[in-house]
């Protein structure tokens, strides 16, 4: 089918079909087992940019240390979401919800 544009129809102006906050609907619901996941991807030092692996769950906000150059910094702080090359360093921010 030819693409046919008629220079006398109206084109909308900028912003004129903008999606406004108020329009969105999302209901929020809670996972069955109160656990509800944030985020998802890897442990990856923001200074030397090496992947950093852990033996058990952490609190978000525990410092943790960079094996590699010594970096210190806030568990949430080392994670890159959508970004992990094995299931090793796979890291999942989770929220408990009561």
């Amino acid at each position: 089918m030819p693409l046919h544009l008629d220079p006398f129809e109206r084109q909308p102006l900028p912003g004129e079909h903008k999606v406004r906050a108020a329009d969105i609907r999302h209901e929020w619901q809670g996972s069955q087992d109160g656990i509800e996941v944030i985020a998802h991807g890897a442990l990856i030092c923001p200074e030397c940019d090496a992947p950093q692996v852990i033996a058990t769950p952490l609190p978000a906000g525990s410092v943790i240390e960079c094996g590699f150059c010594g970096h210190g910094a806030r568990a949430r702080e080392f994670l890159v979401r959508d970004i992990f090359d094995t299931v090793a360093n796979e890291a999942y921010l989770v929220a408990r919800l009561a």
